[in-house]
């Protein structure tokens, strides 16, 4: 988002967390870059945003954690788009989020088909939260029930350590998809 507007595209941010865009403001300030931010739920679109309108629509690093309703959510990502924008979504794997490995074994946490949202507390002083899990097949089946064309998939390791092994899971995934 950032990187976008030092180069001068015009970009609008929506979060529904105050705490995230209070971050991204001071991120805003410290990089010397405008974006137009709005605490919003995308998920219940106001009718007074404009339909047609974006060309990209970027997520990254968690979103669908924080879905309750993914259709809405799509539904609503492609009716903000022009026809023809694009979606890109870079986020972790639903696997990476019930699995883990240590020293070659990989032991799971909860069933991948296990979609019951759960109370998450990530830090001793944060309030505890409700996360969703999504497979990776919910979430392409959504963007195609929107109207999105599935331009890309890409599955990924980002590595976090020094490792030299092959890992037995991605970590992330890319999906890029196109409102047609």
């Amino acid at each position: 988002m950032l990187a976008c507007a030092k180069r001068g595209a015009i970009v609008t941010g929506v979060d529904l967390s105050s705490e995230q865009i209070r971050l991204a403001r001071e991120a805003m300030a410290y990089c010397g870059v405008h974006v137009n931010l709005f605490e919003a739920d995308i998920q219940k679109l106001s009718e007074d945003v404009p339909h047609d309108y974006f060309d990209v629509a970027v997520t990254e690093c968690g979103i669908f954690g924080w879905i309750g309703n993914l259709n809405a959510w799509m539904d609503n990502v492609h009716k903000v788009l022009k026809n023809g924008g694009k979606l890109i979504v870079s986020d972790f794997h639903p696997l990476s989020l019930i699995a883990e490995e240590n020293k070659g074994r990989v032991t799971l946490k909860r069933s991948y088909f296990d979609q019951s949202a759960k109370i998450v507390r990530p830090e001793k002083d944060v309030p505890p939260a409700i996360e969703f899990l999504w497979k990776l097949s919910d979430i392409i089946n959504a963007a195609i029930d929107a109207g999105f064309r599935i331009d890309n998939l890409e599955e990924y390791y980002v590595k976090q350590t020094r490792r030299k092994k092959l890992p037995f899971l991605p970590t992330d995934f890319l999906l890029v998809a196109t409102k047609g």
